[in-house]
């Protein structure tokens, strides 16, 4: 599997290279190839979403579907965690996670056509 990933972000990076002369990729390009599954160069909403759920289910240390403080440690000062953080409970649950991460993709979506290229989320991200 971890060499179909490498093979993969490989290919993505060589079909980029040829879009954009040069030898550096953002964090962001990154990230968008490796949550790019299938590979279209595009990510739909459930590659978007999946992304996050992952990330989330990294840091739930106590597995108990809130991400607290004490799991995210400075990530909890984060503007982002703030403000997916609806009830002001201090801690975000996964369906607080889930409907910020929609509502990320329907302002990214800048053309509206139900996916997000590589673009729209270097513009969002930025």
């Amino acid at each position: 599997m971890k060499n179909i990933v490498m093979a993969m972000l490989a290919f993505c990076l060589l079909t980029f290279a040829g879009e954009r002369a040069r030898a550096e990729y953002t964090v962001v390009e990154v990230n968008f190839i490796l949550a790019d599954k299938n590979g279209d160069f595009l990510l739909s909403k459930t590659e978007y979403v999946l992304v996050a759920l992952e990330d989330f289910k990294k840091f739930d240390q106590n597995a108990n579907n809130e991400l607290n403080a004490d799991e995210v440690g400075d990530l909890s000062a984060d503007p982002e965690f703030l403000d997916g953080d609806m009830d002001k409970s201090g801690s975000l649950s996964l369906e607080e996670v889930i409907t910020e991460k929609l509502a990320d993709f329907d302002s990214a979506d800048t053309n509206n056509d139900g996916a997000l290229n590589v673009d729209e989320v270097t513009k969002y991200e930025n």
